[in-house]
């Protein structure tokens, strides 16, 4: 369970509902990690432009996953 409450799509600010649209469009809906994040909308700007820019390199889809769960790893993430 969420220490934080999520900003649900229907209920978004217009600011957070353009980044929600943007990330809906990428991901296929809107994660929980940006629904929480949505309380402070400048970081949720910052961090849906983060990852749509690491999403744009050659790098092989399969290896920037492996990447991206090593880290997790190394930092003891559970999530």
């Amino acid at each position: 369970m969420a220490r934080v409450p999520y900003v649900e799509p229907g209920g978004a600010p217009e600011e957070v509902a353009r980044v929600f649209a943007s990330v809906r469009q990428r991901a296929g809906r809107v994660l929980n990690f940006f629904k929480a994040l949505a309380h402070f909308p400048a970081a949720l700007a910052a961090a849906e432009s983060l990852l749509g820019a690491l999403r744009t390199t050659t790098l092989d889809p399969r290896l920037r996953e492996l990447a991206y769960l090593k880290t997790s790893q190394v930092n003891g993430c559970a999530y």
